[in-house]
């Protein structure tokens, strides 16, 4: 084995960990899997940070305005659980999961684009195909579970399947195209993969994203219209759903469609009344918020029961005042500068497309925490769009 491929294995080795599978735990006599899958994670996490420190003190490379944005957001998190919740096993967890995820995405970057898109195809490759022929084996889910019994799948539970299928559309095509120009075969049979399982589970989130996703890839990718999705498109679709569904209820316009169609009522579920209640929690306490809970990154807002806030701009308000919406907002501003100075190319459209899927998914979900690594990683990834175009590391263009 040349020197080459030692490294593409191991940075996959590196990033494994991090997608274990959510049914792990859950399905009886896998308590071990998740074990070994956690400590791997652990293990992983001290590798990547000492391969950073080492590029950042010996070889001086600055830590990436984007990144520093993720810390600024993640930190004010930290401070609103340690005030809020004696939670610190839970608050480690999630912030060194999200932020040393990251800190590999642009090591692995720095090293090689190409064996990035490798690190981040291949190890999902296997669960995604894993995760379908088990969903056509067991259509129902291969056992219940958690706090409401719910149905899980290999990759977790209906709609939680959407942050990792939607995103990997774009990632497997954005990789197809730096290796040969277009999408290839494998690139269409994993897009097609992944559209029959949204399909099949029928989440209405993950619906919305499909048809971005679709319409995009077999209909503008690499055509003359692929630059009317840049990241202007990505603020629209995430503000203008925000505005339009969440606080002004226009969702009443489609009853047909939502309905008739995704066969869903017009409270989404019930998410109408967590929202109002997301909502009264964060004009409680606009500036510190609440932080994650003791039960994984929910709240206790009815009932006695766990939700999450059901959309990622409530959710992030709610866990960390406008102070951290700030700092998350500059991180994608960081991103998206990046996408809109390389807005004609196909792969900042790309990633610009796959930001808008997602986008209007986190409508209904917000997908912040470890079951959303993928959509950090289309940020990250449009940060660095520079270094994905030349095939080397590139500064971010307009930054000095």
């Amino acid at each position: 084995m040349n020197h080459t491929s030692l490294r593409r294995w191991g940075w996959m080795l590196l990033l494994t960990p991090y997608f274990k599978p959510a049914v792990f735990g859950v399905l009886e006599g896998t308590d071990w899997l998740e074990t070994l899958f956690d400590v791997w994670r652990l293990l992983a996490a001290v590798a990547v940070c000492g391969l950073y420190a080492y590029g950042l003190f010996w070889k001086k490379r600055r830590p990436s305005a984007v990144l520093l944005w993720l810390g600024a957001y993640l930190g004010l998190i930290a401070l609103a659980t340690l005030v809020r919740e004696d939670n610190l096993w839970s608050l480690c967890n999630y912030i060194l999961t999200i932020l040393t995820f990251c800190m590999l995405i642009e090591l692995s970057l720095r090293d090689s684009p190409e064996m990035t898109m490798d690190m981040l195809v291949y190890p999902l490759t296997v669960l995604i195909l894993a995760n379908f022929i088990l969903l056509c084996v067991y259509p129902w889910g291969l056992c219940t579970g958690g706090t409401y019994g719910y149905s899980y799948n290999l990759l977790g539970i209906d709609n939680l399947l959407s942050p990792i299928l939607i995103p990997y559309m774009f990632l497997v095509a954005l990789r197809s195209t730096m290796r040969c120009g277009d999408l290839d075969w494998f690139a269409y049979t994993m897009i097609a993969v992944c559209a029959l399982t949204i399909l099949m589970v029928w989440s209405a989130t993950g619906l919305m994203g499909l048809a971005v996703a679709l319409i995009f890839l077999l209909f503008f990718y690499q055509r003359r219209w692929q630059t009317l999705f840049n990241f202007d498109t990505s603020l629209l679709v995430g503000f203008g759903s925000f505005y339009g569904i969440v606080l002004f209820r226009l969702q009443n316009l489609f009853a047909f469609f939502i309905e008739g169609v995704l066969h869903k009522g017009l409270s989404f579920t019930g998410r109408t009344d967590i929202w109002d209640k997301a909502i009264a929690m964060f004009l409680k306490s606009p500036f510190l918020g609440y932080g994650i809970a003791q039960s994984g990154k929910v709240y206790r807002i009815s009932k006695n029961k766990y939700y999450h806030a059901h959309n990622a701009i409530l959710e992030v308000l709610v866990e960390g005042g406008v102070f951290s919406a700030m700092a998350f907002v500059l991180m994608l501003e960081r991103a998206g500068r990046q996408l809109l100075i390389y807005r004609k190319h196909p792969y900042a459209c790309l990633l610009a497309a796959g930001l808008t899927a997602c986008a209007l998914m986190t409508c209904m979900e917000p997908f912040l925490d470890s079951n959303g690594l993928l959509i950090y990683a289309l940020v990250f990834l449009s940060y660095h769009v520079g270094t994905l175009i030349f095939g080397r590391e590139t500064a971010p263009a307009g930054s000095h």
